[in-house]
């Protein structure tokens, strides 16, 4: 199997949900209000406050359908960040906006080294759609793999589901 197909399989299995300790950096800095208007919902509304981070499990439906832990995070101005734990991945990043119902969508980039020094490698885009109910974050998500001329090389479709991470 070539090197080149090996950084493909590696970004879809990385590639869930794709975040962490930036987010929560971001919202160190917040002001108070910023904080906590998600417009998802606030902390007095049985958890279902976007705002923070979550600790997820998700799983791909084709493929490689480990379940892989994750953190998840949603910071004021949009941003939104995501990094698999165990296995270990690389971070995603990008925005995000709310939904009616305490919902939300997202999209979220990431990539990975080519197959020598300097050289481009694949790159991933993950799109979110979920929400929180009940203090449980719920939501689907499609992963588009490109290379590094920008075509479409490879994709996957799989959900995850997590609770807030205390602080």
């Amino acid at each position: 199997m070539s090197d080149h197909t090996m950084g493909r399989r590696q970004m879809l299995r990385s590639a869930g949900v794709a975040v962490g300790g930036v987010a929560v950096t971001s919202l160190a800095f917040a002001s108070p209000a910023q904080a906590s208007t998600d417009k998802v919902g606030d902390r007095g509304d049985r958890g279902d406050s976007l705002s923070g981070s979550w600790l997820i499990t998700r799983q791909d439906d084709t493929g490689d359908t480990t379940k892989v832990t994750g953190v998840l995070s949603f910071a004021a101005g949009g941003v939104i960040i995501e990094h698999d734990i165990s296995p270990a991945g690389p971070p995603f990043t990008g925005s995000w906006a709310a939904r009616d119902n305490h919902g939300f969508r997202a999209t979220l980039w990431s990539g990975f080294p080519g197959e020598g020094p300097g050289s481009p490698g694949v790159s991933g885009r993950v799109r979110l759609i979920g929400s929180v109910k009940r203090g449980t974050l719920t939501a689907t998500y499609t992963v588009a793999v490109f290379d590094p001329n920008g075509v479409q090389v490879d994709s996957t479709t799989g959900s995850l589901s997590g609770q807030k991470i205390a602080a």
